[in-house]
């Protein structure tokens, strides 16, 4: 049985954000930063985070959009809320995020409940940080579902040092078959760099009642990544 509440992490420049964190059965243990979409830490990102506790990690989600709004949460399913998160998108300083998910990450290494390792997950917006956080950071594992603009970040994968699984859907309409054979061919080499694609997938495909789900290959995905993880995290 897992436990969760929201937490407060002090950030670089000023202030805290607030973060959903849910904790395992026995602690310490290896923790896994989940990294929103454009939605904010939602009920989807929760219940992802609820799930990673279940299988035994510490599992957190910062509020990525705190500096713009705290506490946002959307759903793709309301057209309104999903124009207004595509504007949020939009008004996000991924540099800034960038240096959240870092106060994020040196947060839990200090933090009693964790036992060393850290690793992140994420998904469409954050999926991309994902990809960065393997670049930029000594994060343990990083992993990217269906990560958005990562085809113009590839020289950035000189930094990969550590293990980094892409979940790529081929049907994505925001990564077009062009970008796709970009990554694939320019981590191909990269002996870090684990890539499956997902042939009938769309963007989004693991996103739990979402438009475009998936159930096998978000199934098939959910798979790779916890065999992913146990291996790398212990």
């Amino acid at each position: 049985m897992s436990t969760s509440k929201t937490i407060q992490i002090p950030a670089h420049d000023f202030g805290s954000f607030g973060a959903y964190i849910a904790l395992p059965a026995q602690t310490p243990a290896p923790a896994v930063i989940l990294i929103q979409e454009i939605f904010g830490v939602n009920a989807e990102m929760r219940e992802k985070c609820d799930a990673m506790a279940a299988q035994g990690y510490v599992a957190v989600c910062p509020d990525l959009f705190w500096r713009i709004e705290p506490g946002i949460e959307l759903a793709d399913s309301v057209p309104e809320q999903l124009q207004r998160a595509f504007s949020l998108f939009g008004q996000f300083d991924t540099a800034l995020g960038m240096a959240d998910l870092k106060s994020t990450l040196s947060f839990l290494r200090g933090h009693k409940a964790v036992s060393g390792k850290v690793a992140c997950l994420g998904y469409c917006l954050g999926g991309k940080l994902a990809y960065m956080m393997a670049c930029e950071t000594d994060v343990d594992a990083s992993v990217a579902y269906y990560g958005v603009a990562i085809e113009m970040m590839l020289d950035k994968a000189v930094g990969i040092k550590n293990p980094l699984l892409l979940h790529i859907a081929e049907k994505d309409q925001f990564v077009p078959s062009e970008a796709q054979e970009s990554i694939q061919a320019a981590l191909a080499g990269n002996p870090h760099v684990r890539i499956h694609s997902y042939p009938d997938a769309e963007h989004a495909f693991a996103r739990g009642g979402g438009m475009h789900y998936d159930a096998g290959a978000a199934n098939l995905a959910n798979e790779r990544t916890a065999d992913f993880l146990k291996k790398v995290l212990g």
